[in-house]
């Protein structure tokens, strides 16, 4: 044990058990989340999006890994709020070891993270969600290029919104700053799907600049 952990002992994030960021017995109610349809939101095999709700600019899939309950909205609040790098390991650890995305072929696509507004990174000094997807990129052995999108105009939390002001919020809110995206396919990275507004969002924008394939990818599911 370290100097700094005898001052800041570590403690798992949904119990409080003095030792790891998450204790074994948290580490087991993290389940995987199941596979649906980004557009219709049922069930669909691989997250790929069925024939018949795909669209000119919908996304072409969607893989969330864990469901969205306890420890995992412990560990995305500590990754967002108050960024802790072992936590990030320790991520990375078991995404590492998880066989979930063996099943996936993504060769010749690129990871996209959904950006923060300059000022909110600024004010936070990360943004957990790019790093998260670097995290991803290397397990699927992807290149990362957080540098195609930006953030043109800030919004409010989308956690305190109803899903209709969520759908309205996000239009118009993402630009591309390489406009060199036509024929190229992109996986979309968020750190949680609830309604899906964001990532819908940033598919259009890419589809509409000639992207010719956009899945969108979380690490958490709340559907």
């Amino acid at each position: 044990m370290g100097f700094l952990d005898l001052i800041f002992p570590k403690r798992c994030v949904a119990c409080g058990q003095l030792g790891n960021y998450l204790c074994e017995k948290d580490k087991k109610n993290i389940q995987p989340a199941k596979a649906f349809c980004p557009v219709c939101l049922r069930a669909a095999i691989g997250g790929a999006t069925h024939p018949k709700c795909k669209g000119k600019l919908s996304l072409d899939g969607l893989i969330c890994m864990v469901d969205y309950k306890s420890p995992v909205k412990e560990i995305i609040a500590e990754l967002k709020y108050r960024f802790v790098t072992d936590l990030a390991r320790m991520l990375e650890q078991e995404i590492r070891k998880s066989r979930f995305l063996d099943k996936y072929d993504f060769a010749g696509f690129t990871v996209v993270p959904i950006p923060l507004s300059s000022g909110r990174k600024n004010w936070r000094g990360f943004n957990q969600t790019e790093i998260l997807a670097k995290v991803v990129a290397r397990r699927l052995r992807l290149i990362v290029t957080p540098e195609i999108l930006r953030k043109i105009r800030e919004t409010k939390p989308q956690a305190k919104l109803r899903r209709e002001d969520r759908l309205k919020q996000v239009k118009g809110t993402f630009g591309l700053v390489l406009e060199t995206v036509k024929g190229k396919k992109y996986i979309i990275f968020d750190d949680v799907w609830t309604t899906g507004a964001t990532l819908k969002e940033v598919a259009a924008v890419l589809k509409r600049k000639g992207a010719s394939a956009v899945w969108g990818m979380t690490l958490a599911s709340s559907h």
